[in-house]
């Protein structure tokens, strides 16, 4: 353990309020991916997740007051891009809807800005955050997995909304609308497991790292989500093709070392593996027409049906009408689908109606909701909220520097994977970024107190590394 340099440990918060905080925040966590389950349906759709942020937000506003207020990763852009999504509500032809996803994305706002406040000025907290962060994904995994094999037994799976084959063969989707939904909410715990995975941190025992790890990648496989299976192989590929490139110039100078070796030995194993798996895959494919017809189905590929592609094609096109339509008055975000239902001269008058008209590509859905100057403060929020962790993780602990690097890597993921579906404020793309956010102040907080503690002491032994916490070594 590495000595703490903070000269009060002790939560802000009481006990009893610190542990309701934390069991409250990892509710929020584990239901983030629920559409067809623990909804209040209310006018628009309120998840469990959002329901519980007002509670977190209490507790929040105590630790304020007990402390005072902690920064928060991006927060000023965030509610500047808030602003122009309220002021563009009575444009919006269905301004319920507008409405309703304002107070959405304000529900988000408050969600990350409590969880920084209440988990990033103790770390035994924030490491069980994490924790119980990780480990969500693997109980949504398994949740999934088991949807996928009742049917094959015969028994009836719960909150299935697509087979392969009726009753039998299903597409997974968890709590989620359908497979695609619920592939894009496990990609970013699989990236972000096996990212710490690698980098050996200590905030899982690598048993347990391995089995949530593989636990992701198997819910994304049965979901049978093309752009899902896409996207895990694609940060395969990245990872082991990365550790070949470092691994070379080790070679090239004579200098790798036997553990470097073995990295690269498992990294063109894994990369073997992946084409003897394609290969036999395209084989099977070809000696079974049909069922490469129906797995192919709505990709367009090998005469198959297209109709997948061309909803997205025309989504997105539809979207990005009704940005050149409105380039400077934003349509706000909930208001995006009332546009594209006018440029097919329908009206909205329900929020079920709005279901058949939402944009695509949730980029070209923050351009058309918020206009060419509304954008502006969304895209500062992307970059600050990649650009400011990657430049402190040269600065701090290990520990944290590790964990920010997963939690960025996996935002990045998230965001390409949101190119090809719809609506920008699912809320475990939020969490997520709430989570970033949290380890950031923390962070960045360790990096403060290590600095002030080194003016105002004389120098430490090498050993005895000043930091926020009892981080470990």
């Amino acid at each position: 353990m590495l000595r703490d340099s903070s000269l009060d440990l002790r939560h802000p918060l009481s006990r009893p309020l610190n542990h309701l905080a934390l069991v409250t925040a990892i509710l929020v966590m584990l239901t983030s991916s629920f559409d067809t389950f623990l909804v209040l349906t209310a006018g628009g759709n309120y998840r469990f997740c959002q329901l519980l942020v007002p509670i977190l937000a209490l507790l929040a506003a105590l630790r304020v007051k007990l402390r005072g207020l902690l920064p928060v990763l991006g927060a000023s852009f965030l509610l500047i891009w808030l602003a122009f999504q309220a002021i563009f509500i009575p444009v919006s032809e269905f301004w319920p809807k507008s409405a309703g996803y304002c107070l959405w994305l304000l529900l988000n706002i408050v969600m990350i800005c409590s969880f920084v406040q209440l988990f990033s000025d103790h770390f035994e907290t924030l490491k069980i955050l994490l924790q119980g962060y990780a480990c969500s994904f693997g109980v949504i995994a398994a949740f999934g997995i088991i949807q996928f094999m009742l049917p094959l037994l015969g028994y009836q799976a719960p909150f299935i909304t697509q087979w392969w084959i009726p009753n039998r063969f299903a597409r997974v989707s968890g709590f989620s609308y359908e497979p695609s939904y619920f592939a894009t909410y496990l990609i970013i715990g699989f990236i972000f497991i096996g990212s710490l995975r690698r980098k050996h941190s200590k905030l899982l025992p690598r048993r347990a790292a391995t089995v949530l790890y593989f636990s992701t990648a198997a819910g994304i496989l049965v979901s049978s989500s093309r752009i899902g299976i896409f996207f895990l192989i694609l940060d395969i590929l990245i990872t082991n093709f990365g550790v070949c490139i470092r691994s070379s110039r080790y070679l090239l100078n004579k200098s790798i070392s036997r553990a470097e070796f073995h990295h690269l030995c498992r990294a063109l194993l894994a990369i073997g593996a992946l084409a003897v798996l394609s290969v036999l895959s395209f084989r099977f494919l070809e000696e079974n027409p049909d069922t490469a017809l129906l797995l192919l189905n709505g990709t367009g590929i090998s005469d198959s049906a297209a109709h997948s592609v061309l909803q997205r094609e025309n989504a997105f096109e539809d979207t990005l009408a009704v940005f050149i339509e409105h380039p400077v008055m934003g349509q706000s975000l909930g208001g995006v689908s009332a546009a594209i239902a006018s440029l097919h001269g329908q009206t909205i008058r329900t929020f079920e109606d709005s279901k058949e008209f939402e944009g695509m590509n949730v980029f070209a859905e923050a351009l058309a909701a918020s206009g060419i100057l509304g954008v502006i403060p969304f895209i500062a929020f992307l970059v600050v909220t990649v650009r400011k962790p990657l430049t402190l993780t040269n600065l701090v602990h290990p520990f944290y520097a590790s964990t920010l690097r997963a939690l960025v890597r996996s935002l990045v993921f998230a965001w390409a994977v949101l190119q090809f579906n719809q609506n920008l404020l699912r809320p475990y793309l939020w969490v997520h970024i709430g989570v970033l956010a949290t380890v950031y102040a923390a962070a960045l907080r360790s990096l403060t107190l290590a600095a002030k503690q080194h003016r105002a002491q004389p120098p430490l032994p090498e050993h005895d590394i000043p930091v926020a916490g009892n981080v470990p070594a």
